[in-house]
């Protein structure tokens, strides 16, 4: 197999890897470079950036599929708590590659506002009332990360959150 072929191999199993892309990028590159049984390649910027691209994408792909509506009865979806979480490592993996994730941001942001104002409307009927399963604490933390004002989402949100269990003082 040539160089390229692997290459190209590699970037299809990160585009499509699980739930933490970083982790198939990484595995990818020692395989390609370092691994005794892999090919030893000599990766330039390009052949790396292609590589990153890939799970750039994935990130995007697994962020948006739990914030989209159409997802909510599908096997695939996990929720906006998972959304969350995977924000996060998606910022940190682009602020420890340098990569700009500024317009992302903006359709995160847009599909997020789109999903609170479908599911608002299907609660209760074609979805539970707390479709949103993640806490208003968390929900509202994300919204900054977005930059989502308040007044964008409904005044009634909480009643559309997952009520956090309380804990006793000292847990």
């Amino acid at each position: 197999m040539s160089g390229s072929e692997t290459l190209e191999d590699e970037w299809l199993i990160v585009r499509n890897s699980g739930e933490i892309p970083e982790i198939t990028y990484h595995s990818s590159l020692y395989y390609l470079e370092k691994d005794p049984l892999g090919p030893q390649l000599e990766l330039n910027a390009a052949q790396k950036q292609y590589l990153k691209d890939a799970a750039v994408e994935r990130y995007q792909e697994i962020i948006l599929r739990d914030i989209q509506l159409d997802n909510f009865t599908k096997t695939i979806y996990r929720g906006v708590r998972r959304s969350i979480y995977n924000w996060h490592r998606y910022q940190a993996f682009c602020a420890r590659q340098e990569l700009e994730c500024q317009q992302f941001q903006e359709e995160v942001r847009a599909a997020l506002l789109l999903f609170i104002e479908q599911g608002k409307t299907a609660a209760g009927k074609d979805l539970p009332q707390q479709f949103l399963n993640c806490s208003e604490v968390e929900l509202q933390k994300f919204m900054e990360d977005l930059a989502i004002d308040k007044t964008q989402i409904p005044d009634d949100i909480a009643l559309y959150c997952v009520v956090e269990p309380e804990t006793e003082e000292g847990e």
